[in-house]
């Protein structure tokens, strides 16, 4: 995850007469390949709060869902979660026993 935070601090567009600085975040998304979390040594149930079946992508967009909290650490996490949804618009996810 450490990546996605780094990674933009390596990208450069060539835009006339604008600042980069003026760059949308969600505008570089288009630059970015797709996302697979692959989830070594799974062993849970693929459930949600219900009980029901989710699928592995389901499963991949809760865990990138905010959590509620101040803390550093929450927050961090967040900022984290934010910066996945927002570069990478195609996402999966794969588990694997």
């Amino acid at each position: 995850m450490n990546l996605v935070v780094h990674i933009t601090k390596h990208i450069h567009l060539k835009q006339q007469q604008q600042n980069s600085e003026d760059v949308d975040p969600e505008d570089l998304a288009d630059y970015f390949p797709a996302f697979m979390w692959v989830v070594r040594d799974f062993a849970l149930q693929l459930k949600d709060s219900d009980g029901e079946d989710i699928t592995a992508r389901e499963y991949l967009e809760s865990a990138l869902e905010e959590q509620k909290g101040i803390t550093e650490q929450i927050m961090e996490k967040n900022r984290i979660r934010k910066l996945i949804k927002c570069f990478f618009k195609e996402r999966d996810c794969c588990t694997m026993v």
